[in-house]
């Protein structure tokens, strides 16, 4: 079975602040496993947790610390804090704006199942936002609760948007 995938919605939010862990990619490897391997280690460090959710996006971490260079890429995955005062060493930390996004869910039997379907609800997005008259902006991430009871299993996507001019 394939994750089934919500219409479109717009919310307005506030910032996101983010503390997680990063794996740089290797070529087209997008190594997850090892991003939320080395977060589940060290996650019980993050004191001020804003709630249960766990973020996950592909990152620039030039953006966050100049040193490192600008074509590097990489996957992220954190939790959501109050603030960034307190980023346990050796942790990643990065903000997204607040502001108007849409954003759609990813339910399916399995935690795979939903995870699947993130590519295409990403692809689901980019067009609804052309269509509809808005640009992307500066954020596209997903996602889940770790204290929800499941199946369903849940991915939120969620993209920024920008009115064109």
């Amino acid at each position: 079975m394939t994750a089934q995938i919500t219409e479109p919605k717009i919310i307005e939010r506030g910032p996101y602040h983010v503390v997680g862990a990063y794996a740089i990619c290797k070529g087209d490897d997008e190594p997850w496993g090892e991003a939320s391997q080395e977060l589940g280690r060290r996650k019980a460090e993050v004191l001020n947790r804003e709630s249960d959710t766990l973020l996950a996006f592909l990152y620039r971490p030039h953006r966050d610390d100049p040193s490192i260079p600008e074509k590097v890429r990489s996957c992220f995955m954190g939790v959501e804090v109050t603030d960034l005062d307190h980023v346990p060493e050796g942790m990643a930390a990065t903000r997204f704006t607040g502001g108007r996004y849409v954003t759609v869910e990813c339910k399916g039997d399995t935690e795979n199942e939903a995870a699947m379907g993130v590519g295409d609800a990403i692809q689901k997005l980019e067009k609804w936002i052309e269509t509809n008259g808005y640009r992307e902006g500066d954020a596209c991430f997903c996602f889940s609760h770790e204290n929800t009871d499941a199946p369903p299993f849940v991915q939120h996507v969620y993209v920024k948007l920008e009115q064109t001019a």
